[in-house]
């Protein structure tokens, strides 16, 4: 008699996390354009952002408009454009927005954080129908201050949490931050970063709110 039994999971429940890495090439043209804007006296206080936002960090930045609609900016978004395409495909994401009726996406805003030594981000949710965060520089010491948290480790780690603790079922995904990594998720969808303690060491990141707008039967 066969012992055997078929199985496989369903996972009809929750928000998902679409984890990517995007090219030297294309971080390296936000982390210019982002160095040009945080040392520039002028430039960082014109594009200051961070009355918009939740963190408690020494400087939010927005990457003007016309830089997203600009030449140099252009390949980026088109890997953010193939990330979104990614995302809207796995259930049950696609069964919420159907890929087929999504005509394009729109860039509502995308700015640069610049974390320093004891700065955090508390929990908080964004506007838009995605959101999505990209690592620029890592505190080099952020490894060694980790491996001295012997309880709860999450120095400089990005931390999603939604709906409660239960058996069987998960609330929260905790992520340590790597040069290039992408994360994309549901707008909604409660997120916090823990601060590190290094002093003269930056953790820059970028974030970015979407929008995903119909298709147009005539137009496109």
């Amino acid at each position: 008699m066969s012992t055997e039994v078929e199985f496989h999971a369903i996972r009809p429940f929750g928000p998902t996390i679409l984890q990517g890495k995007l090219p030297n090439t294309l971080i390296k043209v936000l982390d210019d354009r982002a160095t040009e804007l945080l040392d520039d006296e002028k430039l960082s206080k014109k594009y200051d952002h961070s009355m918009n936002l939740a963190g408690n960090v020494q400087k939010e930045v927005r990457y003007p408009q016309e830089d997203l609609g600009s030449k140099t900016f252009e390949p980026l978004i088109g890997a953010l454009g193939q990330i979104v395409k990614q995302y809207i495909s796995i259930p049950p994401a696609s069964d919420t927005i159907s890929p087929e009726y999504v005509g394009k996406m729109v860039i509502e805003s995308m700015w640069v954080v610049s974390q320093w030594s004891g700065d955090f981000n508390p929990f908080h949710i964004h506007q838009g129908e995605l959101s999505g965060v990209i690592y620029l520089r890592v505190p080099p010491s952020l490894p060694d201050e980790y491996a001295k948290e012997d309880h709860y480790p999450c120095v400089g780690d990005i931390v999603w949490h939604c709906g409660q603790a239960a058996t069987f079922s998960g609330h929260k995904h905790q992520a340590t931050p790597e040069v290039g990594a992408i994360y994309l998720f549901p707008s909604w969808l409660s997120h916090g970063v823990y601060p590190f303690r290094t002093p003269n060491e930056e953790r820059r990141s970028v974030s970015f709110n979407l929008h995903l707008k119909k298709k147009d039967p005539i137009n496109d």
